[in-house]
């Protein structure tokens, strides 16, 4: 007995037989194609969440470094941005250059952003431009950032054993 999945073309209708190989072997090309994009994107939004966690949580920026992830990533989210220079980004967060700098090349290296670099006189422009399909892994961005702020602030709170606009014989007026 063969254990062919196409029937011979004998038994059925020849039009029925083309259609079953047709789905048979094409099918799977397009479920296989958009399973495809499916895992890239779940391999991207991946990606973001590893970003955020290392964003929030790295030592050297601390709190400074996580008000400009998530105040970057707060610019960023909107829909209809475009492309915008460092400069533009630097002033419409009130962040310095330097420290928006770092967080855009750590967005761009995390492929949230990208980045484009143009040549003016002796000087190179940079530009940056959220990345096809990165705008939930933005918001993701965001919200670990909002989220790691939280949690710092409490830690400090429990830490110091006080909570803000209290004093040790009972609240501050």
């Amino acid at each position: 007995m063969s254990m062919d999945p196409t029937p011979s073309f004998e038994t059925e209708n020849p039009d029925d037989a083309y259609a079953r190989v047709v789905a048979a072997y094409s099918a799977p090309q397009a479920v296989a194609a958009a399973l495809e994009r499916v895992k890239v994107e779940a391999r991207r939004r991946e990606k973001a969440q590893e970003l955020a966690l290392e964003l929030a949580t790295r030592a050297r920026g601390g709190l400074l470094h996580n008000h400009t992830v998530k105040e970057i990533a707060r610019y960023f989210r909107t829909p209809e941005r475009g492309r915008v220079d460092l400069l533009q980004v630097a002033e419409s967060t009130g962040i310095p250059l330097s420290d928006a700098r770092q967080v855009l090349c750590e967005f761009v290296s995390a492929g949230l952003l990208d980045e484009y670099e143009e040549e003016v006189g002796d000087l190179i422009r940079r530009s940056y431009e959220v990345a096809d399909g990165a705008h939930g892994g933005i918001t993701e961005v965001f919200v670990e950032a909002e989220s790691a702020a939280r949690n710092g602030q409490h830690a400090r709170q429990e830490k110091s054993g006080w909570l803000p606009g209290w004093v040790k014989w009972g609240r501050a007026r």
